[in-house]
């Protein structure tokens, strides 16, 4: 299998008015190619911060990281802003959609600054709203939805560039458990049926035994 995502020896502090606060100490892993990984840990473990600098959000102090075989650190604003709309999707606990605005164009928004021509939008995002189950709601507005509709379309809208890696942060965090079952059982077809690769932050143990892997962290450490 090929590496995906490659950490060595990564480490994260923030400086605050000449104040030092590490974050992350010398992390080391290897997540594969159509690997289900969960990182897990309490709050203030470091697992957010981590999955931030993964999907380009945020940059790393020291060490290195290297995805799909590209030394992130090498890359310049504009190749990480690609790689951020291009390479890695996100599904966040918030659900982050647009309240007044329809499931279709809620699913389209990662296009919006994408060279994929007008003429195929609508398709490509109607083929992931179909994948997730909820076609049936293509034309509601988002706040229209269910808690666990909308997580639908958030996972829908991440899905839409069928980038590399999806990353999901605390995905059931908002949901009643019953709803916070049926996302993961989605995740978890994603990934088994259609091979996407997925990396999973959470405290719950619930929703980490979905996934085929754990990765704990503990005071910035992986332990």
């Amino acid at each position: 299998m090929t590496d995906v995502i490659r950490v060595v020896d990564l480490k994260k502090q923030y400086e605050n008015d000449g104040i030092v606060t590490p974050v992350l100490h010398g992390v080391n892993f290897t997540i594969q190619k159509g690997e289900f990984v969960a990182i897990m840990g309490p709050s203030g473990s470091g697992k957010s911060t981590l999955m931030h600098i993964l999907g380009f959000l945020d940059g790393l102090t020291s060490g290195k990281y290297f995805f799909e075989g590209k030394d992130v650190s090498t890359l310049d604003e504009d190749d990480l802003a690609r790689m951020r709309g291009e390479k890695v999707g996100f599904i966040f606990q918030a659900f982050n959609l647009l309240p007044k605005t329809s499931v279709l164009e809620n699913v389209k928004l990662p296009l919006l600054y994408s060279n994929i021509p007008m003429s195929l939008r609508d398709t490509l995002a109607k083929n992931a709203i179909e994948s997730v189950g909820i076609a049936h709601r293509i034309q509601n507005l988002s706040n229209q939805l269910s808690g666990g509709e909308r997580q639908r379309v958030a996972i829908a809208r991440a899905l839409i560039r069928t980038p590399s890696v999806i990353f999901a942060d605390e995905p059931t965090g908002n949901l009643d458990s019953k709803s916070g079952l049926q996302v993961m059982e989605l995740l978890e077809r994603l990934n088994v049926d259609h091979g996407h690769t997925i990396i999973l932050v959470t405290h719950e143990t619930y929703t980490s035994q979905h996934a085929q892997r754990i990765l704990r962290m503990k005071d910035g450490c992986i332990v």
